[in-house]
């Protein structure tokens, strides 16, 4: 009899509730697989990940550290595009995220360079967290957390004689996440070239991108196992060894809405009993969560869930006919991607290998002699900015509101003087690239749902270059990047300009050319943060600082979406020590 319910429930329309756990993670990704080995260490303790991707273990476009783009456009990936951006020439732009066991980890990287990469960010800007109503965050606070997870493998002989560098006070070594520097480093003269080059254009090399400093010229390490020769993904790292846990179970399905508990009412917070996915036949099954429920599916899919869930901004839910039960107008929005632009010369070498090179500027160093007084402009521009920023997306977030972020922003850039700008110097062949993009746009865009049902095609709207300061110093980054190929000893290398060519782009381009070869080629760099922003709920913030949603008893979003400001790093460092962080929070309630 039983057998036979089951099929009549769902034929009903009605969801059938399958199995209880203490806690339902959504989103087997970079933060959501460190939960579910960290909530799971206690055997007593259930845990449920519903995740829609297959375990990609096997998979060589995954696996193996030199398949840089070949994982993008495959199965194993969302395959989004953008809402007409008008920086790009009003067209919709791909936009990758991973769709594995494992998520993002498993295909970040771009054309033309390396991914994997392992970077933190400048100090100041985690200590500018703490500003937007998070105490207790700060580079202090995190900085351990970034150790902590950390299995560093030095450089061998070889490597460092490729370029490779560290020191070990800022590495840790017993970690989950083996971090290392490619066998496959390139071992030619490439690398002496490019520092010197670099040297003399004012960047001194960086022994160790991972201080809390990155300006300079450094090679980077990356996520990976040296000696295995293999990507250290999300899985690599916090699955795998956990697999076997009898408490711990992945449930292939897609995540649409948190279920409540009843009664909802108004004058107390929500409490979330489970949720509802769909299996990949497309039925609507539902799980109980008796403690919390942890959204860990990214900055593009959690803020969706939120709002299938009744919260968000009140007029988006009411035009999907969704009731508003907890009105928090900053879901989805506070969306920020930097744009990457490509440069590609020929050159007389045909080198072998890869050459992660990252050089990062500040404003100071972008600007000379006239920093103070774009200072003093751009200063005077922050409300201009931030009321443009709050129209173009619907006014959600107040202009008053957007204003004190700015500032903050501001004053990281030109009183704190964090790097702003960041360079990849790299290789392919006989071909000698150049990868930039400005590091912390003012502009801002946002995510949400289509309609209530198409929680698969949602409305992802990054409004690159809305703010003119950001097209200033992309358009700075790439004058310094290419003057970089005509600078000794590499400019000896070059033989032409083939990307986009000199009549095109020549060496004194104006900035209207500069203007339409950006627009041309306008692409994600795919670190997409804030869409459920950790900051005060009166800055439009989401989640307070133990990443709980305001409004709810027991929901909390941990992944890129609660990171309220862009950082000069890459993200896999900082996500994997927050996700470390709120393994702590959820454990200690």
């Amino acid at each position: 009899m039983k057998l036979l319910i089951l099929p009549l429930l769902l034929a009903l329309g009605i969801k059938a509730r399958c199995e209880t756990f203490d806690y339902v993670i959504a989103g087997a990704g970079t933060c959501g697989l460190v939960l579910a080995n960290r909530l799971s260490e206690d055997p007593s303790i259930k845990v449920a990940v519903i995740e829609p991707g297959d375990d990609v273990r096997n998979n060589p476009n995954v696996t193996d550290v030199t398949a840089f783009t070949l994982a993008l456009g495959t199965e194993i990936d969302w395959q989004y595009t953008t809402t007409p951006q008008p920086a790009g020439g009003n067209m919709s732009i791909p936009f990758h995220a991973g769709k594995a066991i494992g998520g993002t980890s498993t295909i970040n990287a771009l054309a033309d360079r390396p991914g994997m990469t392992y970077i933190r960010g400048d100090k100041a800007e985690f200590d500018a967290w703490e500003y937007l109503g998070n105490d207790g965050w700060n580079w202090e606070a995190i900085y351990p957390y970034m150790k902590q997870i950390e299995r560093f493998s030095p450089p061998t002989v070889a490597q460092q004689a490729a370029g490779a560098s560290f020191n070990p006070e800022y590495h840790g070594e017993d970690g989950t996440v083996t971090t290392a520097f490619p066998f496959e480093l390139s071992n030619g003269t490439f690398h002496e070239l490019a520092q010197q080059a670099w040297k003399k254009l004012g960047y001194p090399l960086n022994p160790d991108v991972n201080s809390g400093e990155t300006r300079g010229f450094s090679v980077w390490p990356q996520t990976l196992d040296r000696d295995a020769d293999i990507r250290e993904d999300a899985a690599r790292a916090y699955y795998y060894p956990a697999e076997q846990r009898a408490n711990l179970k992945i449930i292939k399905g897609t995540v649409t809405k948190i279920t409540w508990a009843d009664p909802v009412t108004s004058n107390s917070p929500l409490s979330a009993n489970g949720i509802e996915y769909q299996t990949p036949d497309g039925q609507t099954l539902a799980i109980t969560a008796t403690r919390e429920v942890l959204l860990s599916a990214g900055a593009v899919r959690s803020p969706l869930i939120l709002e299938r869930s009744g919260i968000g901004n009140p007029a988006i839910l009411e035009k999907y006919g969704i009731e508003t039960l907890v009105g928090l107008y900053g879901v989805g929005e506070h969306l920020q991607d930097q744009p990457n632009t490509v440069l590609g010369y020929s050159s007389t070498l045909n080198t072998t290998g890869t050459a992660p090179y990252a050089t990062f500027a500040t404003a100071q160093d972008l600007f000379g002699d006239q920093t103070s007084a774009i200072a003093a402009t751009t200063a005077s521009k922050l409300s201009e900015w931030a009321s443009k920023v709050s129209g173009a997306n619907g006014g959600a977030i107040d202009t008053s509101i957007m204003e004190k972020i700015f500032r903050l922003q501001h004053d990281l850039i030109f009183k704190n003087n964090v790097t702003i700008a960041e360079t990849l110097t790299t290789v392919s062949g006989n071909v000698l690239v150049s990868a930039f993009w400005l590091l912390l746009p003012f502009s801002r865009g946002s995510v949400h749902l289509k309609s209530a049902e198409a929680i698969d095609d949602p409305a992802i709207d990054p409004e690159y270059l809305i703010v003119d300061f950001d097209l200033a110093v992309q358009t700075g980054l790439g004058r310094l990047s290419q003057e970089l190929w005509y600078t000794d000893p590499v400019a000896d290398l070059v033989v032409s300009n083939v990307l986009p060519g000199e009549s095109i782009l020549p060496r004194n381009a104006t900035d209207d050319q500069w203007t339409a070869f950006i627009s041309s080629t306008l692409a994600p760099n795919h670190h997409p943060i804030g869409t459920a922003s950790m900051m005060s709920r009166e800055l439009g913030g989401v989640v307070n600082p133990e990443l709980k949603v305001y409004g709810t008893s027991n929901v909390r979003v941990v992944d890129a979406s609660v990171l309220p400001l862009q950082i000069s790093g890459h993200l896999t460092a900082t996500l994997y020590a927050v996700a470390e962080r709120a393994a702590e929070f959820i454990k200690s309630s």
